[in-house]
C-alpha cells in the first residue's frame, strides 16, 4: 500500500466515523478510478456499501478485490458481515472461517464467527469457540474484542471479556478503562468513578489516566476536582494539546476564565488552528468581553473547518455581528451540499435565521428557524410528560406545613442569590446589576443545586425522584447539603465579598429545596413577557441543556409549568421571592434596582445603575448587551414573528 493510499484511507475512515459516509463513498470511487485494482479502496468500498445497505454492489467490489488478492483477509470479513447481516448465516461462515485460516485469532471474525452459529442454532458451538477464544487468545486480542463489543452495544459481553483479562492480568489498566467507559454509559458514575481512580492509583505518572479522571469530573460537575486532575495531568504532559484542551474547558465553566484562555493558547501552540480550541478562545475572549478578537477566532476557525456550523453560529450571535453577503452564501452552500452532521446543519440553519433576520427578511429568517428547531428536537431527549409529573411531586412534597419544619442551619457568611426563572427573560440583567455592587459577586450559572438534588438518590434502589426522600432527611443533612452547595459555589468566587449569585434558571423547581437547605438565601424569579420570552428561546441554539425550546408547543407547555410552579411558591412561602419584570427594569431601572437591593438586604449602591461599565466576565447569550446601557428596542422584537405564533398563543391563553 502506497503513502498516498493509506492516507486516503485515513481520511475516509474519519469522514465514515463523522457519520459522512456519502463524502467516504466519493473519495473512495474518485481514487478507484486512478487505482482501479487497489484493493484497500475495494474493500473499503464493499465496507461502505454494506453500511449503506447496498448488498449487491457490495459484494461485487468485495469478491473483485478476493479475485485481485485471494489471501487479503478483509474482503471476506466483511463478506461474512454482508451475510450475517442479510440473515444468511449458513452462507456467512466459510467467509469467516476463511479470515481465521489466514489470520488465526482475529477478534471481529471469531465475534461474527459465534453471531453466525447461534442465528443457526448452533448455541454449544457458539458457546465452545468463544470459551476457546478467551483462553487462548491474547491480551492485546482480547482487549479488541472487549472494545468492539462495547461499541456494538454488547456491554454484557464486553465487561465479561474484561473480567476475563483481569483475571489472568488484575492490573491491567485498560481492561479498567473499558469498564469504566461502561459503568459511565450505564450511569453508574460510582463504579465508573472506582475504575478511574483505581488505574489512577496504578499508573500515577500517565497522563491519560489524570485526563480521563478528569473530563469524568467534569462532565459530573465536578468542576474543581476535575480541574485539579487535569492541572495535573498537564504538568505530566505538557505539550499534549488533547489535555490542555480539556482543561480550558473546565477553566471556562467554572468562570477561570483567564486561566482557560492560557489552556487554549497553549493547546494551539502544539496544535495549530484546532477547532475546537480555536471556539473555546473565541469564547473566552467573548465573556472578557473583547469581542473582535472573539470574531477573529470564530471567523480563523470557519476558514479551517467551514463544515462546523457551531462556528458560524457563535459568529451570527455575537452582538452587533452581520455576517456578509459572501458569508450567507457559504452558508447557503453548506447546506446545499448535504454532507453535514446533523448538529452542523442545525447550527447552521440558525446562524442563517440570524443572519436573515439582520437583513429584516422574517418570513425566511423564520423558515430557517423552524427547520433549525425540528433539527434539533430530533436529537436531544426532552419528555414533557415526565417534566410535568416531577413538578407535581415537588408541589405534592413541598406544602406549606412541610416547609414550616425545622431546616438547615448552614454558615451564614456567604450568602446565595439566585436568580431564576425561564433562560432569555432577564437574568443575565439582573446579576450584572447586582455584581456591580461591592458586596456581591457574580458566579453565573451554577449546576450544584440540581447537584446535590441528586445526589440525595445517588446510592438508593428503584428510580426515586428526590422529593421520595426529602421527608426522610433530619437538620444535619439538610445543613451537610447546604454546605456542599456552599463549598462546590465558592470555588467560584474569586473575590472576597459576603453575597454571590447563582443565575441557573432551570433552578425554579427547586426553590423549596434552597428554602430548607440554604434557608438563608435570597431568591430572585426573572419575568418577561409569555410570548417575548418563548420567541427569544425558539430564536436560540444553547449550548446545552433547555431540551423544551426547540418545540414551539413544548416551549410554551413548558412556560405554563414555570408560572404554576412559581405560583405554588407564593403561596407555600409568602414573601420568600421577589419577581422582577424585564419590562419594568427597561422603564425604570432604578427603582427596580432598588427593590432588588433592599430584598436582599443590601445598601443602595449608584454602580448597579452602571451595571455597563463592569468589567466582569459573562459567560450567557447575554454577555454583549449586559455591557450596553438599557435599551428597549429588544421588549419588542417578538414582534417581526407575529404571525407565525397562532399555536403558541392558543397554548399560552391561561397567562396571556
Amino acid at each position: 500500500m502506497t503513502g498516498d493510499v493509506r492516507r486516503t484511507l485515513d481520511e475516509i475512515v474519519q469522514l465514515v466515523g463523522r457519520n459522512r459516509v456519502g463524502d467516504a463513498e466519493k473519495i473512495c470511487r474518485e481514487h478507484l478510478e486512478i487505482h482501479p485494482d487497489e484493493v484497500n479502496l475495494l474493500a473499503m468500498l464493499g465496507a461502505i456499501l454494506i453500511r449503506k445497505g447496498a448488498w449487491e454492489k457490495a459484494e461485487t467490489y468485495l469478491r473483485r478485490a478476493i479475485e485481485i488478492e485471494p489471501a487479503f483477509a478483509k474482503p471476506y470479513e466483511h463478506l461474512g458481515v454482508l451475510h450475517l447481516a442479510r440473515n444468511q448465516c449458513r452462507r456467512a461462515i466459510p467467509f469467516f472461517e476463511k479470515v481465521l485460516a489466514l489470520e488465526p485469532g482475529q477478534p471481529a471474525s471469531i465475534r461474527g464467527l459465534i453471531g453466525a452459529l447461534k442465528g443457526l442454532g448452533r448455541e454449544e458451538d457458539a458457546e465452545a469457540l468463544r470459551t476457546q477464544f478467551m483462553q487462548t487468545t491474547s491480551i492485546a486480542n482480547l482487549l479488541a474484542e472487549a472494545e468492539g463489543l462495547r461499541q456494538s452495544g454488547n456491554a454484557a459481553d464486553a465487561e465479561q471479556v474484561c473480567d476475563l483479562i483481569l483475571s489472568r492480568e488484575p492490573e491491567n489498566t485498560d481492561a479498567l478503562r473499558i469498564l469504566a467507559i461502561i459503568a459511565t454509559d450505564d450511569e453508574r458514575f460510582v463504579i465508573a468513578e472506582g475504575f478511574l481512580r483505581r488505574i489512577v492509583k496504578l499508573a500515577p505518572d500517565r497522563a491519560s489516566a489524570l485526563r480521563d479522571l478528569g473530563k469524568f469530573l467534569g462532565d459530573r460537575g465536578r468542576y474543581p476536582e476535575a480541574i485539579e486532575q487535569l492541572k495535573a495531568a498537564a504538568l505530566l504532559a505538557p505539550e499534549d494539546p488533547g489535555i490542555q484542551l480539556h482543561l480550558g474547558n473546565m477553566l471556562g465553566i467554572a468562570g477561570r476564565s483567564k486561566e482557560a484562555l492560557a489552556a487554549y493558547d497553549q493547546c494551539l501552540l502544539h496544535h495549530k488552528d484546532d477547532p475546537a480550541a480555536l471556539i473555546g478562545r473565541g469564547h473566552m475572549l467573548r465573556i472578557a468581553g473583547r469581542q473582535e478578537e472573539a470574531n477573529a477566532c470564530y471567523t480563523r476557525c470557519a476558514e479551517v473547518s467551514p463544515d462546523i456550523g457551531s462556528t458560524w453560529w457563535y459568529l451570527a450571535s455575537l452582538h452587533g455581528y452581520a455576517a456578509s453577503d459572501a458569508d450567507v452564501d457559504r452558508m447557503r452552500a453548506q447546506l446545499e451540499k448535504g454532507a453535514l452532521t446533523p448538529d452542523s446543519e442545525v447550527a447552521f440553519r440558525f446562524a442563517l435565521a440570524r443572519a436573515l433576520e439582520k437583513r429584516e427578511r422574517f418570513d425566511e429568517a423564520w423558515q430557517q428557524y423552524s427547520l433549525g428547531n425540528a433539527g434539533k428536537r430530533a436529537l436531544v431527549h426532552y419528555d414533557p410528560v415526565k417534566a410535568e409529573l416531577d413538578q407535581r411531586k415537588i408541589k405534592e412534597v413541598f406544602t406549606q406545613e412541610f416547609l414550616a419544619t425545622p431546616s438547615a442551619n448552614p454558615p451564614t457568611d456567604l450568602t446565595p442569590i439566585f436568580i431564576l426563572g425561564m433562560p432569555r427573560s432577564g437574568s443575565t440583567l439582573i446579576e450584572q446589576i447586582l455584581a456591580s455592587h461591592p458586596l456581591v459577586e457574580g458566579a453565573g450559572e451554577l449546576p450544584y443545586i440540581m447537584m446535590m438534588t441528586t445526589s440525595m438518590i445517588a446510592n438508593r434502589p428503584g428510580s426515586l425522584h428526590y422529593t421520595e426522600v426529602m421527608g426522610d432527611l433530619d437538620t444535619g443533612e439538610l445543613t451537610g447539603l447546604g454546605r456542599s452547595y456552599l463549598h462546590y459555589a465558592a470555588t467560584h468566587c474569586t473575590a472576597d465579598r459576603p453575597c454571590f449569585t447563582d443565575k441557573m434558571p432551570a433552578n425554579y423547581p427547586h426553590v423549596g429545596f434552597i428554602r430548607q437547605a440554604l434557608p438563608h438565601a435570597k431568591v430572585i424569579d426573572a419575568r418577561r413577557d409569555p410570548l417575548a420570552t418563548c420567541v427569544a428561546n425558539y430564536r436560540q441554539l444553547f449550548a446545552q441543556g433547555k431540551n423544551q425550546t426547540y418545540d414551539l408547543t413544548e416551549l410554551g407547555e413548558y412556560y405554563l409549568q414555570y408560572c404554576a410552579m412559581m405560583t405554588h411558591w407564593d403561596k407555600v412561602l409568602p414573601g420568600y421571592v421577589l419577581h422582577i419584570q424585564y419590562e419594568d427594569v427597561v422603564v425604570d431601572l432604578e427603582a427596580q434596582v432598588r427593590r432588588i437591593l433592599e430584598f436582599c438586604g443590601l445598601p443602595f449602591d449608584p454602580a448597579c445603575l452602571e451595571f455597563h461599565r463592569n468589567e466582569r466576565p459573562v459567560n450567557t447569550a447575554s454577555a454583549e448587551q449586559v455591557r450596553e446601557p438599557i435599551y428597549t428596542s429588544a421588549v419588542e422584537f417578538w414582534k417581526n414573528y407575529d404571525p407565525y405564533l397562532d399555536e403558541l398563543r392558543e397554548v399560552l391563553a391561561p397567562v396571556l
